[in-house]
């Protein structure tokens, strides 16, 4: 299923998107952009037979679009991006894992609660700012509080302080993905992060998903693969050089 994970990865980032009306399809290429430009405002689905890329970086310099572009392995469209004056930021690595009954987690998981109020989505939206070192608008957070199947946020504390965070979104062909992963620095190293996972791998169950999928850091793919992940493709991402 190479690269399944990334098409994933860019319908979540499109759904966020419309769920806070900041998404917009242009002519070879889509894009989520707040006006402050705080997550997940990035360029994507790039189709390199469409795309104006020296149009695509004026854009950008004049603050029209977002700063970064994810783009799967794609020799043609990198090399046309390095042609034009980006250079490649981070890559990050697809990971899916095939789940089947017998596996679903048994803990109830006490730590751990739904975002389905207001006040939980600030509350997640600043947990997930100090965890990934960003910012994260609580409107965009509060946007997806729509209750319906496709998306659910979660909260995870230790000693009664929310210091974790995590998302699971279902697609369309009922594989779920699991986003946003993170622990608050001085809470690391503590298991968490790995309880929170089990937690959307959980809830990927009762999605009656059979697969499970995410994008990590190489930090987080040593992590992922331990649970049993595999690698399925890259991401990488660019940026204009100054």
């Amino acid at each position: 299923m190479t690269n399944y994970s990334i098409d994933h990865l860019f319908d979540f980032w499109e759904y966020i998107g419309v769920q806070g009306d900041f998404f917009t399809t242009e002519s070879g290429y889509k894009f989520s952009c707040q006006s402050n430009m705080s997550w997940p405002s990035k360029i994507f689905g790039i189709d390199s037979n469409r795309i104006d890329f020296e149009q695509l970086k004026v854009k950008i310099k004049n603050g029209l679009l977002p700063k970064s572009l994810g783009i799967p392995k794609d020799e043609l469209a990198e090399k046309l991006l390095l042609i034009h004056n980006f250079e490649k930021t981070s890559v990050v690595k697809g990971m899916f894992l095939n789940i089947s009954r017998e596996h679903k987690p048994k803990d109830n998981f006490p730590t751990i609660q739904r975002v389905d109020t207001k006040s939980k989505a600030i509350e997640f939206a600043n947990v997930a700012a100090k965890s990934f070192g960003y910012e994260i608008y609580p409107k965009t957070i509060i946007s997806l509080l729509n209750f319906d199947s496709k998306i659910r946020l979660y909260l995870g504390s230790h000693n009664g302080s929310s210091v974790s965070c995590g998302i699971i979104f279902l697609d369309e062909n009922k594989v779920s993905g699991i986003h946003m992963i993170g622990t608050i620095p001085e809470y690391r190293g503590r298991g968490l992060g790995k309880i929170m996972t089990t937690k959307l791998i959980c809830e990927a169950f009762n999605n009656g998903s059979n697969t499970v999928v995410l994008v990590a850091s190489e930090s987080g793919e040593r992590i992922y693969s331990k649970m049993g992940f595999k690698v399925d493709g890259t991401l990488s991402s660019y940026s204009i050089q100054e």
